[in-house]
């Protein structure tokens, strides 16, 4: 079974680093069509656009702002202007910013729900547009399981995760009719620049992991390139849990 992906045109949201920076190597390798979509982390976005460009000239580098709906509407016209489709959109950009619910404050609350769902919401809107119009496209949604669970200390971070999942739901049966999938996926613990630091999270991470090894990054790019591809279809609404853990 060969996994083709080659020549798509896939958007990843907040992909200057990260997850993001790695999907967009991963599908690069794979001869996909990427779009490098960053907002403050312009140094990373530059260095990472140059590494790829060795490879793949079919790469564009493109600020904008996923809260902002005038930004993400630059975003979508730069991206149909450069490949005049749009294949996959994968909304993965997102930021955490901890706290107890008696000391968060409001602000803390709205810029983790803008730009975890907000984003994922606007950014959704905007590339189904051409979506439908090609009577084809993937929506891929990069949840967390504490959308699922929940985690003390970040009422905002899990609620914007659990939005995403319904956002997911709500949109596979809106888009279904245009032969639009929408997906969200769930990753296992794995080390970002969002939880480099926290050694208790991976200490719970590893207790709760049935494996001696658990959900690597090669799981998870592995995975996403299979649902971008022409072989995964027929499957829409769906949230999947890349982890080993026990509930």
């Amino acid at each position: 079974m060969n996994v083709d992906i080659s020549g798509k045109v896939i958007v990843v949201t907040g992909s200057s680093r990260g997850i993001g920076s790695e999907l967009i190597r991963s599908f690069s390798a794979e001869k996909a069509k990427v779009v490098i979509n960053y907002y403050n982390s312009e140094v990373q976005a530059r260095e990472l656009y140059d590494e790829i460009l060795a490879l793949n000239t079919d790469c564009l580098m493109i600020k904008a702002n996923v809260t902002n709906p005038s930004e993400v509407s630059f975003l979508y016209h730069e991206t149909i202007k450069a490949f005049g489709r749009v294949d996959v959109l994968i909304n993965n950009a997102g930021i955490c910013d901890d706290n107890l619910i008696q000391i968060m404050s409001i602000d803390q609350w709205k810029k983790v729900l803008d730009v975890n769902l907000t984003g994922a919401f606007l950014c959704s809107r905007e590339f189904s547009k051409i979506m439908i119009k090609q009577n084809y496209g993937k929506i891929i949604n990069i949840a967390s399981m504490k959308g699922q669970d929940g985690c003390a200390g970040q009422v905002n971070y899990s609620a914007s995760k659990a939005g995403l999942i319904g956002l997911t739901k709500t949109l596979a049966k809106e888009l279904g009719q245009y032969n639009i999938t929408v997906n969200a996926i769930c990753p296992g613990f794995i080390v970002t620049d969002l939880n480099r630091h926290d050694e208790s999270k991976k200490d719970i991470a590893k207790k709760k992991s049935v494996l001696r090894t658990m959900s690597s990054l090669q799981d998870l790019l592995g995975f996403i390139i299979y649902t971008s591809s022409d072989l995964f279809s027929g499957v829409s609404g769906r949230v999947f849990n890349l982890d080993s853990r026990i509930t």
